[in-house]
């Protein structure tokens, strides 16, 4: 039988890594005993390898789907079906899961400019990248419905927090309460009819 879970694996290790950062920002950003240091550069710079290492288990488990199809011997053109249909891996999942995270890094590269121009220094900001990108390494693979709204709503709530980071200011705190509070209306029509 298949081990599923070098399958899945590229899609659970930021959710771990966004822990850890959480508990680095955490932890440094509020010690007495390394002065408050600025957290959000040393939380970008250890955020910036945690997609990278995504990078390299996407790459580390396109082979391992390529053995079971070669080992099962079928001619299909997906490698494999996890429960229900619920999440398709295939190489053009795998081809198309590198993009976001490419656009992740950049992302992350680009905050270090804006955080020395704005003189802005949240960890919460860079540890708010993350999870849109979780959800969205499991939308590409989503083959269903409820995954694809499972993926969506918590990368949803993550934009939420980043239009709202800007805590000096009064318009950030607006436009964040503001697709909140509208945001919460669509996924409770589309559940609840």
């Amino acid at each position: 039988m298949f081990n599923l879970f070098p399958a899945v694996f590229p899609e659970i290790f930021p959710i771990n890594a966004t822990l850890i950062l959480l508990i680095h920002g955490v932890v440094f950003s509020t010690s007495k005993k390394y002065d408050y240091p600025p957290s959000a550069s040393n939380v970008g710079w250890l955020g910036l390898p945690s997609v990278l290492i995504t990078m390299l288990l996407l790459a580390a488990g396109a082979p391992l789907l390529a053995l079971l199809f070669v080992e099962q011997g079928n001619n299909l053109t997906i490698a494999h079906l996890f429960r229900n249909h619920f999440l398709r891996k295939d190489d053009s999942t795998y081809f198309c899961q590198i993009f976001p995270l490419l656009s992740t890094a950049g992302t992350i590269l680009m905050c270090f400019d804006y955080f020395e121009q704005e003189r802005f220094n949240a960890f919460e900001s860079i540890v708010s990248i993350l999870p849109p990108t979780r959800s969205t390494l499991f939308m590409i693979p989503a083959h269903d419905s409820i995954a694809m709204y499972l993926a969506i709503e918590p990368q949803s709530s993550c934009f939420y927090v980043i239009a709202a980071s800007k805590r000096n200011s009064e318009f950030p705190t607006e436009a964040g309460s503001k697709y909140s509070i509208l945001g919460a209306f669509p996924p409770g029509i589309s559940l609840f009819g």
